[in-house]
């Protein structure tokens, strides 16, 4: 919001996109290098864990948006978790950049609203209503989309352990 104050939706959103995917990625890369081995020492003979780590990383990209779109899981713990799993650096990377997009620019949105506020150079109403419904309605539908894929990827890695 900050972002959107200071420096308006478009510039703000591209400051705030930026930076979260750095940190995103620094987060990533100490998980992966200096807990990474450690965790998988420790669910060595776990078959179900590793079929679910391996059927991750085989979909990292889709899983890593699907789940940044959603609010289930927190960023800042995503970012570690995701550094434990096998998905791959650079498809982490830009999944985690566009499933950030949207709620990077609804927060830089907001803040360049209450900058336009402010410079009193808005004649938009107040927010919510419909818009904010709507807004909600798809918000809510994309956890559940994405809660139900990572939920039959899961299922599916952990039926081809059984079959085995």
């Amino acid at each position: 919001m900050s972002a959107g104050l200071l420096f308006g939706s478009l510039v703000g959103t591209i400051i705030v996109s930026i930076s979260g995917t750095m940190a995103a990625s620094v987060a990533f890369l100490i998980a992966r290098y200096f807990a990474r081995e450690r965790i998988l020492k420790l669910v060595e003979g776990n078959k179900k864990f590793l079929a679910i780590d391996k059927a991750i990383g085989e979909n990292g990209f889709r899983v890593v948006t699907l789940l940044r779109l959603s609010p289930l899981l927190p960023f800042s713990l995503g970012n570690y978790l995701y550094g434990l799993t096998s998905v791959k650096f650079v498809p982490y990377v830009f999944g985690s950049w566009l499933g950030m997009l949207p709620g990077s620019w609804a927060y830089v949105s907001a803040g360049a609203f209450g900058r336009a506020i402010i410079q009193e150079e808005s004649n938009i109403g107040l927010p919510g209503g419909n818009g904010q419904l709507l807004t909600l309605g798809l918000g809510l539908l994309v956890t559940a989309l994405a809660a139900t894929y990572v939920t039959r990827l899961a299922k599916d890695a952990i039926k081809d352990i059984d079959d085995e």
